[in-house]
């Protein structure tokens, strides 16, 4: 797996070429939670629309949040593309999702 940290604090994660992935990061979510340093799972899936469902993640190095688009994303990560993971400022909601989980 190839994964590239940016300056901005983008990632981007890729197969290597002729990479066999395991059954489990078949699911871009472990995959990323995986091979991509300090990231970690921010709140649960949510319905990004009729067709496609969201996860975000959070990054502890860069203080920033992460979003992918299951059907989008999951799809061109095991047909070989790069995936590239934006870096966004967190809101409050996402603040107050991870002072819960220092709690539990």
């Amino acid at each position: 797996m190839l994964v590239e940290r940016k300056e901005n604090g983008d990632f981007t994660i890729t197969r290597e070429p002729g990479e066999e992935l395991c059954l489990e990061e078949e699911n871009l979510a472990v995959a990323i939670l995986w091979h991509v340093p300090d990231m970690e799972l921010l709140g649960e899936q949510g319905c990004a629309g009729n067709f496609d469902m969201y996860q975000c993640f959070y990054n502890l190095y860069t203080d920033k949040k992460y979003m992918i688009l299951y059907g989008r994303d999951e799809d061109a990560f095991l047909n070989g593309e790069t995936i590239l993971l934006k870096a966004m400022d967190l809101n409050e909601d996402d603040k107050a999702d991870l002072r819960r989980e220092e709690i539990a």
